[in-house]
C-alpha cells in the first residue's frame, strides 16, 4: 500500500486507484476508509491482524510490532481492543479530532453508533492507528477548519432465507434526503467593489454578485419535487465578516438610518456593524425571494471585529504613506469590505413505493425467498473544503438524485439531515 507522501501531493495528483471516490456528489478531494466483511478498505496489510483477533486473542507471537507499540493486547479478545487502543494517547486525539467534525457535519450518530457495535469498533481503532502511523499530514490537516469528516453506515446486503407467510403491503416509503451546498464570497477592493467610507450602503457589484447566485439558486429550487408541505430549500447558517479601514471616520449622511448618528462620529466598531447588518438584510431578502425558508432555526453569525478587534483592518492610519489623505485612503480602502459565506439545504426527498407491492393483494400466500437485508458496514470520509470561488465566474453543481444541467452553484455539496423535511 502506498502512503501518502502529503496532503498537498494528494490534491494536486489527484485520485488513483488506491484511493477510494468519497460521497456521491462530492469533489475528489478525500480520502474514504470503508468496512468490507472483517477487512478494511483499503487497508490490506490489517487482514491477517484481523483474522487473527477473529480466532480468538491476541498472542505475542501474532501481534505485528506496529501494533503492539499502541497498546498492550496480548490476551485481548475483539471487543475489548477498541478500549484498549484509545486509550492511547496519540489515538485518542486523532478520535477527538474525528468526533468534532462528524458532529459538525451531522453524522456523530452514525460515528457513534460505530464506536458502540462490539462487531465493527475495533475496525474504528485501526483506522485511527492507520491514520497517525501512515497519515501524519493527515493528523495535521485535521484539525484545520476547512476540513471535514462524513461517517455513513454503507448500505451493503446480504442475503438470507425468508419464511413462508402471507404479503403485508407496506404504504409509500418517503426518504428524507437534503443536499447541502455551500457559498463564499467578498467584495473585492481591486475592483473597487468596498463601502463608501463612513457609510454601509451595499455597492451595486457586490448586490449583482448576491443576486447571481440568488438566480441559480431560485432555477434549482424549481426542479425539486418535495413531499406537499415541506419546503424545498432551508438556509441553516449564514456568516458575515465586516471591517472597516483604519481612515478617522466622520458622521454618515447618505447610509439608510444614518440620522441616528447625527450631530456625531460613528465609531468603527459601529460602522463596522451596520455593514455587516446591511449585508444580511439584502441577503436574508433576496433568498426569501427565490424561495429559500430563513426562520428561526437558521444560525447567523455576525464578527464585527476586524483584524484588529475595534472593528478596523489594516495598518493604523499614522503609519499608512502617502502625500494627502485621499493618497493614504486608496491604499486602505480595500478594508471597507465584508466576507459572507452560507448554506443552502435543497430538499430533494423522494417517495418510492416497492414494485411487488403493486401487484400483490393484502393476504396473499408467498413462499419463502432469498431477500437483502443491511449488512451493518460503516465508511469514513475525511475531505477537503477549499472554496476556490471567484464571482461571476460562479456555476451550480449536479445535486444528487436531481437530473438538473446547469452550471455549479456553490462549494462542495454533501449529503446531510434537516430538520424541516
Amino acid at each position: 500500500m502506498s502512503t501518502i507522501k502529503s496532503f498537498e501531493t494528494f490534491i494536486n495528483e489527484g485520485l488513483t486507484t488506491q484511493y477510494l471516490p468519497i460521497n456521491e456528489g462530492m469533489e475528489s478531494e478525500g480520502y474514504t476508509y470503508e468496512t468490507l466483511g472483517e477487512k478494511i478498505k483499503q487497508l490490506g496489510y490489517l487482514n491477517v491482524p484481523f483474522q487473527n483477533i477473529k480466532a480468538g486473542k491476541y498472542t505475542a507471537k501474532n501481534i505485528p510490532g506496529y501494533i503492539s507499540k499502541y497498546a498492550n493486547l496480548v490476551g485481548v479478545t475483539q471487543d475489548k481492543v477498541y478500549a484498549a487502543l484509545l486509550a492511547n494517547p496519540d489515538l485518542a486525539e486523532i478520535d477527538a479530532m474525528i468526533t468534532a467534525k462528524a458532529e459538525k457535519s451531522g453524522t456523530s450518530d452514525e460515528l457513534n453508533a460505530w464506536k458502540a457495535n462490539p462487531a465493527k469498533n475495533f475496525m474504528y481503532a485501526f483506522i485511527l492507528l492507520d491514520i497517525d502511523m501512515n497519515r501524519e499530514e493527515w493528523k495535521r490537516w485535521l484539525n484545520r477548519n476547512k476540513s471535514s469528516v462524513v461517517v455513513a453506515t454503507v448500505d451493503t446486503k446480504s442475503k438470507i432465507k425468508t419464511q413462508p407467510g402471507k404479503t403485508d403491503p407496506t404504504p409509500k416509503v418517503t426518504q428524507p434526503n437534503s443536499t447541502a451546498v455551500p457559498f463564499q464570497f467578498m467584495q473585492d477592493g481591486s475592483k473597487g467593489d468596498v463601502f463608501v467610507i463612513n457609510e454601509w450602503i451595499l455597492s451595486d457589484t457586490f448586490k449583482a454578485a448576491i443576486d447571481s447566485r440568488v438566480a441559480d439558486i431560485k432555477q434549482t429550487i424549481a426542479e425539486l419535487n418535495p413531499p406537499e408541505g415541506k419546503p424545498k430549500a432551508f438556509c441553516p447558517s449564514i456568516t458575515i465578516k465586516s471591517s472597516c479601514s483604519t481612515a478617522p471616520n466622520k458622521t454618515p449622511i447618505n447610509s439608510p438610518g444614518a440620522d441616528k448618528y447625527s450631530g456625531r462620529t460613528i465609531s468603527f466598531m459601529e460602522l463596522s456593524t451596520e455593514r455587516a447588518n446591511a449585508v444580511s438584510t439584502y441577503l436574508k431578502a433576496r433568498l426569501a425571494e427565490a424561495g429559500v425558508l430563513i426562520d428561526a432555526d437558521t444560525k447567523v453569525t455576525i464578527e464585527t471585529a476586524g483584524q484588529n478587534g475595534d472593528g478596523t483592518s489594516g495598518p493604523a492610519w499614522n503609519e499608512v504613506k502617502g502625500a494627502t489623505n485621499t493618497d493614504k485612503l486608496a491604499q486602505i480602502k480595500k478594508f471597507q469590505m465584508a466576507d459572507v459565506s452560507f448554506e443552502i439545504l435543497f430538499n430533494d426527498t423522494k417517495t418510492t413505493v416497492t414494485p411487488s407491492i403493486e401487484t400483490k393483494v393484502e393476504g396473499t400466500a408467498i413462499p419463502g425467498d432469498i431477500v437483502e437485508v443491511p449488512a451493518g458496514e460503516y465508511k469514513i470520509t475525511l475531505s477537503t473544503r477549499i472554496f476556490r470561488l471567484h464571482w461571476p465566474e460562479l456555476t451550480l453543481p449536479r445535486l444528487p438524485r436531481i437530473s438538473i444541467k446547469l452550471p455549479r452553484l456553490g462549494g462542495t455539496p454533501r449529503q446531510l439531515r434537516c430538520p424541516k423535511w
